[in-house]
């Protein structure tokens, strides 16, 4: 009898004891279904919630301007002007303003002083000096004149040396620093900025 009570006694501790188990599993299971969710949905935001605000900040690096001074001839082609330009901030910004420059002015009273066809090759500076290498159409598609080598070539150098690092310019073409764009100015050596060019 004793036997007995004590075999019924041992079988009713496993079923308490599968019972608990029963009751930890279910137990850790809501747990992880529904309170630790909810925690962490109130410490955490949503994925969905981060992305829509990240999308609504401004980047940073947002590209600015800077002015550059450009340098144009004059209604009559005698001296050059300037003639200020807002571009958007990019790297070999001297560059640049080159391309600004062949582009042509932007007021109806000054006048071009570099073939539009001209195309910038690259732009290196070092000591202090522009190296500038254009293309062969500066010479090929040139109007030609003492005047007008002289304002094609002074338009470039006041343009470049108005950047700080800059204080003199060697114009290339096609890589070759020549003798002169069309016979009248000496560029075979870096040209310093020569103020008497501007317009008083």
């Amino acid at each position: 009898m004793a036997r007995r009570r004590k075999k019924k006694n041992s079988f009713k501790s496993i079923i308490d004891f599968a019972v608990l188990v029963i009751l930890l599993v279910i137990i850790i299971f809501l747990m992880q279904k529904f309170i630790i969710p909810l925690i962490l949905e109130k410490r955490v935001p949503k994925i969905e919630e981060t992305k829509e605000e990240i999308e609504l900040t401004p980047p940073s690096d947002v590209v600015g301007e800077e002015q550059i001074v450009l340098y144009f001839a004059d209604g009559n082609a005698q001296y050059l002007v300037p003639e200020y330009r807002k571009i958007k901030i990019v790297e070999g910004i001297a560059k640049q303003a080159i391309i600004e420059l062949i582009k042509g002015p932007s007021s109806s009273e000054l006048y071009p002083t570099i073939p539009s066809t001209t195309r910038v090759n690259g732009l290196y500076i070092g000591d202090g000096i522009a190296y500038i290498d254009l293309s062969s159409e500066v010479i090929k598609n040139h109007p030609g004149g003492s005047t007008g080598e002289l304002l094609t070539v002074y338009s470039i150098v006041m343009t470049l040396t108005s950047f700080p690092e800059i204080n003199k310019v060697q114009i290339l073409v096609d890589g070759n620093s020549g003798e002169t764009l069309v016979g009248h100015v000496d560029t075979s050596i870096p040209l310093e900025r020569d103020e008497s060019w501007l317009k008083k």
